[in-house]
């Protein structure tokens, strides 16, 4: 049966409540130093030797993060789909270990396994889950950082994805799907997807707070993350490791406000500013190098060539309630807008937004509620390529974007464990920009799954 397994996962959502209360109780027993629901890692110190690397300037994380999904309703099929990642990271303080003053380095590699329900059940162009990709083992950061000017300024280098720094809204962070970490409209538009999970690219970033208020952002990464060719990228960089250098610039550039962010009566408050720019050459939706639509017989099928593409945005992030005596259990808000141009860009527009608490419960301080959704604008003239290649092959035209509205939760079990219940609406799939099982138009689809995130 294909629905068996939902009630499978909805028996396993309950865990989130029913494992150790102990572990969050108002008036928790004396903890055990080696009680297992009391360990910062499922695997402990091992013997001391953790405390001891720590001592020494180096911290190691092993972390694993499963998933399973269920597609209840519409989209390409119904059915089940299960992926999972493990993430191993290791960061250095280099002032402990060698004696370089504010310093540091940071490296992480996954290996990424299962196979998401976005390409074989819903068929959306923002995929369900953010740890979906190609199958393979994968370097992703690898970087240095050093603090100058008493920390005002920071500067990085190295390899990283874009998303880990740019474009963040504090308050999506909890939800799943890749929309909410690395924006749709980057990853439709920009060649392979552009520098984001599994994908990171060599990089230069600059951070610089002049005034407490205000930090300035500025960062260039490798236009493309994979090395030319065909075919999927993720594995035309199979490893992580083409450390491309020589491609097209993308470059971002942000500015940062949050008055008074640690007032004792303040509500944190942060607004920021930020644009982005491809050196790179970008094909036109819709016109030949001539002018002709390229659905027009005498066309050349030849689009016509933009030097360079970019995006504008912003982001807010603001608290609406805080819990008394605490300094993050409450309510917080998020909204992010970005705009690029339509001629040379599949998507034009996109929006996210959403409401999220942070400890609905003094009992339950450490979980996280949140309802957003996030919207993918199929850019006009994308728009009128297709209407045009209708009235002549008959298929059906774009839609004007595609929705999708999520609403989760993310249980903390222990220190070491967390389960998180999703649910995602994604109306509109793909937009009809995606074929799939020779249908150019899907009905709305309903999915629903559970991630169970064990760090060892």
């Amino acid at each position: 049966m294909a629905f068996r397994p939902v009630f499978s996962l909805a028996a396993l959502t309950l865990l989130v409540f029913a494992l150790p209360a102990c572990a969050q109780s108002n008036q928790p027993p004396a903890p055990q130093r080696d009680a297992i629901w009391q360990r910062d890692a499922l695997t402990d110190d091992w013997g001391e030797f953790r405390t001891h690397l720590e001592q020494g300037g180096v911290t190691y994380r092993l972390q694993e993060q499963s998933e399973v999904w269920a597609n209840l309703t519409g989209g390409i099929r119904r059915g089940i789909a299960r992926d999972g990642l493990l993430t191993a990271s290791l960061t250095g303080d280099l002032e402990r270990m060698l004696g370089w003053v504010d310093a540091k380095f940071f490296a992480s590699g996954f290996q990424i396994h299962g196979d998401g329900p976005t390409g074989s059940l819903i068929g959306n162009l923002q995929d369900v889950s953010n740890i979906e990709a190609t199958n393979s083992a994968k370097l992703y950061d690898l970087w240095l950082e050093q603090r100058l000017l008493q920390d005002r300024l920071t500067i990085r280098l190295g390899q990283e994805g874009a998303n880990d720094e740019m474009m963040i809204a504090q308050y999506n962070s909890v939800f799943l799907n890749s929309s909410f970490g690395f924006p749709g409209l980057l990853a439709a538009d920009l060649p392979s997807g552009g520098p984001n999970y599994p994908l990171a690219t060599p990089f230069v970033r600059a951070q610089f707070r002049p005034i407490p208020p205000i930090t300035l952002v500025g960062a260039i990464y490798n236009g493309d993350p994979a090395p030319p060719g065909g075919g999927d990228p993720q594995l035309r960089d199979r490893h992580g490791t083409a450390f491309r250098v020589n491609d097209d610039a993308l470059g971002f550039a942000e500015i940062w406000y949050s008055p008074d962010p640690d007032g004792p009566a303040a509500l944190p408050t942060t607004y920021k500013l930020g644009a982005w720019y491809d050196t790179g050459v970008f094909a036109d939706r819709l016109l030949d190098e001539n002018g002709l639509s390229l659905v027009n017989p005498a066309s050349l099928r030849i689009p016509r060539g933009h030097r360079g593409d970019y995006a504008a945005y912003g982001i807010i992030d603001q608290m609406l309630w805080r819990r008394p005596e605490t300094k993050e259990q409450g309510v917080g808000v998020f909204l992010q807008i970005m705009g690029a141009p339509s001629d040379r860009n599949l998507s034009n527009l996109f929006i996210e937004g959403g409401v999220v608490w942070k400890g609905p419960s003094p009992a339950r301080a450490n979980d996280t509620a949140g309802l957003a959704a996030t919207y993918l604008g199929i850019s006009p003239v994308a728009r009128l390529f297709s209407k045009e290649l209708a009235l002549v092959t008959g298929a059906v035209p774009y839609a004007a974007g595609e929705l999708v509205l999520e609403a989760t939760y993310a249980g903390q079990v222990a220190p070491w464990l967390s389960l998180q219940p999703d649910a995602q609406l994604v109306i509109n799939p793909g937009a009809g920009v995606i074929i799939a099982g020779g249908r150019t138009s899907l009905p709305n689809a309903l999915v629903i799954g559970l991630r169970a995130t064990v760090t060892f």
